[in-house]
């Protein structure tokens, strides 16, 4: 069996690329896309799975969906292939071989553009568990033929995790907050809590030992109190400050605060979020609102989730902003989602500075077969609209994309959308277990019970769509910005000189926008890492030319490889790899 394949040869199932605003199907995933990543410098994307059979290779028809009868296999092995890299050119998969399990894993970049995915679950023949373990996947450009492939770090995590969150840090470490040390589970519980954070440093040097983060903590009595266990996959959002340290916005359950992980210390107390646990497996949807030049004031925007009711959790509609650096911050009530109730959806920020809200279901929380009723229409959300204007609906998919789906924006602009497999190990039917509608949590019978009907289907879904946001829709019109010239890296604090025109070579003239975006990595709907600066700028006269002001500080976006955009009417260019340091 070949190690790269492409599907285009299955002919009018993949669309060429195409400027209408909706989705287009393109080609297999190759392996269930739970979680997905950019690497810097290259046109193509990764998928990670857990590990489990995978019919998705060689004989998968992208037209219908109908899984392949070959077992998709590393080449000389009975192993399943559970990792790919996906060609966004060629729509060509390759397998790519993490060594240990990474199962609900976690990822974040650091400065020079490499990937780092850490924690999973339990081993498997042929496969390491993957609790401790660190793996890296660099980014590109690539000199002839691509080989890059997944790299066992000889060094691990000091505790167990699994569902925990990263981040990027100020000085380009990668901080590890909170997951459980057992995996199988959906609820968390005292006994195999992980209250801890700990710090992978970008230069190698040895750790102090981990953390305790408060909120993060609760004891065997909590078990059962939803704002207390529903902690996993914590909220991260890292808060401009003078000090240029890691003073980050945290959610754990209903629980918020701003941590300062640099000196290990509380920042400040905020309000619980409204009524409701917010992180896993209530799973909202919470983004980071655009940073602008020069003030840089942070906005949190949590749309959405599941509540904490047993054994039957009740999906949410509700919209909040939040100004955490105020005096008195308080969560403000925003437009609800137009949708109705929608759990485990993706908020992609888009170059733009709107959000697209993408992905989830409208019924049950997140978990193996915990929901049902699948939303289909994507919405896409202004922040500088005025309330009761900020949502809009886009055209419809016809694929669900439950639990175990991801999103992420590319270069392109457009957003690529993968993944969903709610029965968690391969399932070709998708349908529930013979004890719907209970299962096992940590050894006895859970407190909640599985949401999806038992007259429903989601098999595993291989398909990966590309969606085209509305703004493409106009370039034939209008005509889209074009960056000719453009540093490879900038520094804090300093302004850089790009040019830019139109595509027909006219000057930009409209509204403009020079916006630097960090895509993220991407897992049960939590974009870690994912914000955007919205940068300073003035047009040179007479001229291409413009001298954009750089972020302040590594508290502003922290160091690393980004996409650069110059949007001019709401269309934006290509994005451009650069770094900042």
């Amino acid at each position: 069996m070949k190690s790269t394949f492409s599907l285009m040869a299955i002919g009018s199932a993949i669309a060429p690329l195409v400027s209408a605003t909706g989705f287009r199907t393109v080609g297999s995933s190759g392996s269930s896309a739970q979680m997905v990543f950019v690497p810097p410098y290259t046109d193509t994307v990764v998928f990670i799975d857990n590990y489990h059979a995978n019919y998705g290779g060689p004989g998968y028809d992208i037209s219908t969906g109908v899984h392949s009868d070959i077992s998709y296999l590393y080449d000389g092995t009975d192993i399943s292939v559970f990792g790919t890299e996906y060609n966004l050119t060629s729509n060509a998969i390759r397998p790519v071989k993490p060594l240990s399990n990474t199962f609900c894993s976690a990822g974040a970049f650091f400065p020079n553009g490499t990937l780092l995915n850490l924690a999973g679950a339990e081993a498997a023949t042929g496969i390491a568990e993957g609790f401790d373990k660190l793996r890296t996947y660099d980014a590109g450009p690539c000199n002839g033929a691509c080989d890059t492939d997944w790299v066992e770090q000889p060094t691990g995590l000091q505790v167990y995790r699994w569902y925990p969150s990263a981040l990027t840090m100020v000085d380009g470490s990668v901080l590890i907050v909170g997951g459980s040390n057992v995996g199988g589970l959906v609820l968390n519980e005292a006994s195999i809590n992980v209250p801890t954070y700990e710090i992978v440093h970008a230069n190698g040097q040895a750790p102090k030992a981990p953390v305790l983060l408060p909120i993060l903590n609760f004891t065997e009595a909590e078990n059962l109190v939803a704002n207390k266990s529903y902690n996993l996959y914590p909220i991260l959002h890292g808060l401009p400050n003078a000090a240029v340290q890691d003073q980050i916005f945290t959610v754990a359950g209903n629980q918020a605060v701003i941590w300062d992980y640099t000196n290990d210390v509380l920042v400040k107390t905020l309000p619980n979020t409204p009524l409701q646990p917010r992180t896993f497996p209530s799973s909202a949807t919470s983004v980071l609102l655009p940073l602008e030049y020069p003030d840089y004031t942070p906005t949190v925007l949590m749309c959405g989730g599941a509540s904490g009711d047993m054994p039957n959790p009740v999906t949410l509609d509700d919209c909040y902003r939040i100004n955490p650096l105020d005096d008195a911050p308080a969560w403000v009530a925003d437009d609800n989602l137009p949708n109705g109730p929608q759990v485990m959806t993706d908020g992609i920020q888009l170059p733009n500075g709107k959000i697209l809200f993408i992905n989830g279901a409208r019924k049950g929380c997140a978990g193996g077969y915990q929901a049902d009723d699948p939303v289909l229409i994507p919405l896409l959300y202004d922040p500088s609209a005025a309330p009761g204007a900020r949502f809009t609906s886009m055209p419809p998919t016809t694929i669900p994309r439950l639990y175990h789906s991801a999103a992420t924006i590319l270069p392109s602009g457009e957003v690529l959308v993968a993944g969903s497999n709610p029965a968690v190990g391969y399932s070709r039917t998708g349908a529930v277990t013979r004890t719907w509608p209970y299962f096992n949590n940590n050894g006895h019978r859970a407190a909640l019970h599985q949401q999806q009907n038992n007259t429903s289907y989601y098999p595993t879904e291989y398909r990966v769509d590309i969606f085209s946001p509305p703004y493409l829709s106009s370039i034939s019109v209008h005509g889209r910005p074009v960056i000719t010239t453009f540093p490879a890296n900038i520094t804090y604090g300093t302004t850089f000189n790009i040019e830019a025109r139109l595509e027909l070579g006219a000057r930009i003239r409209g509204n403009v926008q020079i916006n630097l975006l960090a895509h993220g990595f991407h897992t049960h709907g939590v974009g870690m890492g994912q914000r955007m600066v919205k940068m300073g700028f003035k047009m040179v006269a007479n001229s291409y030319e413009i001298t954009v002001h750089a972020p302040r500080d590594a508290s502003i976006i922290s160091p690393g490889i980004y996409m650069l955009f110059v949007v001019e009417d709401d269309i934006p260019s290509v994005g451009q790899w650069i770094s900042i340091a």
